[in-house]
């Protein structure tokens, strides 16, 4: 109603010397303005387009089968991330409980766990020092080098941890208590709250997959943790 209101006082209405029309003395293209143009913008506004999905198409390949080898449920764990140690055990991350756990082939639902750092608890906190005293935060994240050293990504305390002979300590972040972004020696260096670690032995370097902060990040490190034989690191029975 509105908009024919508009159009019919623009035909009805005198035109002056420069085209522009007025009531009585004053012009009222000014007022005119705005309303026409939302009027247009209106109307020539396209419907939103809907997203596109393509149909599932599925090719199962025969051969394969699933098998449980680690009922946490009955070991008193939740793995969150897991990797393979130079001697082909199993270390997991439990997010859950804030450990850090071994497990030893052979693997099966009855395969045990066992304790390598952290509380039997599952207390959480930021402490170094002998690994059964040493306490981490919502662990995500573990690499193994070839020495048998594990980092661990301890994304809630915001560090990278060190799990080695001389016990557990921090390698890099953790004393700001804030999330960041920060390069530089391991007391200043700031990560997001996402992040996760891989080791790479051509670089003898341990990679940060920094997410929250879209970054690739890298520690160097020893290079007798790079070239050293296997040693394993000591743990202690969970159950």
């Amino acid at each position: 109603m509105a908009a024919r209101a508009v159009i019919i006082l623009l035909l009805i209405a005198p035109i002056a010397g420069d085209g522009a029309p007025f009531i009585g003395k004053h012009r009222i293209s000014a007022a005119l303005d705005s309303p026409l143009s939302s009027l247009f913008k209106w109307v020539s506004k396209s419907p939103p387009k809907n997203p596109q999905t393509e149909a599932s198409l599925v090719r199962f390949e025969s051969g394969y089968l699933v098998e449980t080898i680690a009922d946490g449920n009955r070991l008193g764990l939740t793995p969150h991330a897991i990797r393979v140690s130079p001697d082909g055990e199993l270390i997991a991350v439990d997010s859950v409980n804030s450990n850090i756990v071994r497990i030893t082939p052979p693997l099966s639902a009855f395969s045990r766990g066992r304790l390598v750092a952290g509380s039997f608890q599952g207390r959480s906190g930021l402490i170094d020092g002998k690994p059964s005293e040493a306490r981490f935060n919502q662990p995500r994240g573990v690499a193994v080098d070839r020495r048998g050293n594990i980092y661990v990504a301890d994304v809630s305390n915001l560090a990278i941890r060190k799990i080695g002979d001389s016990g557990v300590s921090t390698i890099a972040g953790g004393k700001a208590g804030a999330a960041g972004f920060r390069d530089g020696p391991s007391e200043e260096a700031r990560f997001s709250a996402d992040f996760d670690v891989v080791y790479v032995k051509s670089l003898c370097s341990l990679l940060v997959v920094d997410r929250g902060n879209a970054a690739l990040r890298k520690i160097f490190l020893h290079d007798d943790d790079c070239t050293q034989d296997f040693s394993s690191v000591g743990f202690s029975d969970i159950l």
